[in-house]
């Protein structure tokens, strides 16, 4: 059975146009391909090629698919907050759901989506 990861980002700042820039270009350096769900119909069922950050469609809460090899992750993040959300699957190496976060800028923590009690105590200090 395929298992599932995932990873919450928590940033020292807030999310800004500039910063969410920053990490898109990371990615597309650091990884073989990077997509973004744009709007349409049926709640965000497309994706596009992102190759630079003129591509960039700007809304609120941003959702992306970072692609390497065979392997992907979703990124979802929303601007003006501290955190970013990933999921994809489980693997013997490090999941690409965890290697997404790995060397962005500002990047304060990491925690795992079981980690309960941390994921409480960053709701209750008004990160998500």
């Amino acid at each position: 059975m395929i298992q599932r990861t995932g990873y919450i980002g928590v940033f020292l700042e807030p999310l800004t146009k500039e910063e969410v820039e920053k990490l898109v270009v990371h990615w597309i350096n650091r990884f073989d391909r990077v997509e973004q769900v744009i709007p349409g119909q049926n709640n965000y069922t497309s994706t596009m090629l992102i190759e630079k950050i003129e591509d960039i469609f700007y809304e609120e809460h941003p959702q992306f698919r970072v692609i390497q090899g065979d392997d992907f992750s979703w990124v979802y993040l929303s601007y003006n907050r501290q955190i970013i959300e990933t999921s994809g699957f489980y693997s013997d190496q490090i999941p690409l759901s965890l290697e997404v976060l790995l060397e962005l800028p500002n990047l304060v923590e990491v925690v795992e989506e079981t980690n309960e009690k941390r994921l409480k105590e960053l709701e209750d200090e008004g990160f998500f």
